[in-house]
């Protein structure tokens, strides 16, 4: 549908904005140019030695883990045979799960790492760290503005499309082949324009389009803030290789 808002006879320059939310990503892993980071190069060194350290733990595990919870649940029986008597009670095979046996070294190297990331990382780390990997998102709870009034523009095709969730899991996907990372996401609210801000000629919905997740108007990102933003959720996570992650705490400098 495509939607003027002015007398097409005499077009003047229009502002289109996103009233809605961004999520700014920032990723941190190991690459050949973060270990060689003037600062927190030896940073990157140490946690992927550590993360080695974990693989091999983890891989240990899912050998041995089977066998180990065996010998706990008949380890188990026979100590309640010896207390109560045969049969009397016995491990309930209903609730029983090898996944009850876990490594204590393997939560330590994890401890060890997450001491190393909370020690290092803190809002100037996140700021001016080079080598990161930085990128942002809309997200679907907003709608399109011209000139400050509300249009009757459905957005929800462009966050329902096959591209942006693609896109997403395409990020996904590769983060989860690393040994390690540090992800930090911070969302705001607001009104976000393009750069230049002004549009000559009639707005159309035609013109609005999504690309690597955010909505762009005559291709042109909606990204520019033009009032401010609120900060409503600011989160820094760390990854593991077991598929456990925990949280960092945001740190002034």
């Amino acid at each position: 549908m495509i939607i003027a808002i002015r007398d097409s006879s005499n077009p003047m320059p229009f502002e289109v904005t996103y009233n809605g939310d961004i999520q700014y990503i920032k990723v941190f892993y190991s690459t050949e140019k973060t270990r060689e980071g003037k600062y927190y190069g030896e940073f990157y060194k140490k946690m992927d030695a550590l993360a080695s350290d974990l693989k091999r733990l983890k891989d240990e595990l899912d050998e041995d883990s089977e066998k180990a919870a065996k010998i706990a649940k008949d380890a188990a029986n026979k100590a309640l045979a010896k207390r109560f008597g045969s049969l009397r009670y016995i491990i309930d095979e209903r609730h029983w799960d090898e996944d009850m046996v876990i490594s204590k070294i393997l939560d330590d190297r994890k401890e060890e790492m997450f001491a190393l990331a909370q020690k290092t990382f803190n809002n100037e780390v996140l700021l001016e760290e080079d080598g990161a990997e930085e990128y942002a998102i809309h997200l679907d709870e907003g709608g399109i503005e011209v000139d400050g009034e509300a249009v009757e523009t459905s957005i929800m095709e462009c966050f329902d499309s096959d591209d942006y969730h693609e896109w997403n899991e395409a990020k996904l996907e590769k983060l989860e082949k690393l040994d390690w990372f540090i992800i930090w996401s911070k969302t705001e609210a607001g009104e976000f324009k393009t750069e230049g801000g002004q549009h000559d000629g009639i707005y159309s919905s035609h013109e609005l389009n999504m690309k690597n997740c955010l909505l762009t108007y005559r291709d042109l990102p909606l990204v520019v803030p033009s009032n401010g933003t609120d900060i409503f959720s600011n989160e820094l996570e760390i990854h593991f290789v077991d598929a456990t992650r925990a949280s960092l705490d945001v740190k002034d400098a």
